[in-house]
């Protein structure tokens, strides 16, 4: 599949029923994930958006997934 950049990766992002919110900054899109987000769910996000392993990170019981801006 295709890599989504940019206005189509942010757009699936939205659209994503485990992610509560999306940011974007000049060099990164920053996603929170629900807590009903699974790590079963992560092949299927990448092969959706044809995008490489993102950076997940975690601060204070939240997680978030990481993705460049291209």
């Amino acid at each position: 599949m295709k890599k989504l950049t940019n206005k189509r990766l942010i757009s699936y992002l939205v659209d994503h029923k485990h992610i509560d919110m999306v940011s974007v900054s000049k060099t990164q899109i920053v996603c929170t994930v629900s807590a009903r987000f699974r790590p079963e769910e992560v092949p299927q996000l990448l092969a959706d958006t044809g995008q490489d392993m993102p950076r997940m990170t975690s601060s204070e019981g939240v997680n978030y997934i990481v993705f460049p801006r291209y």
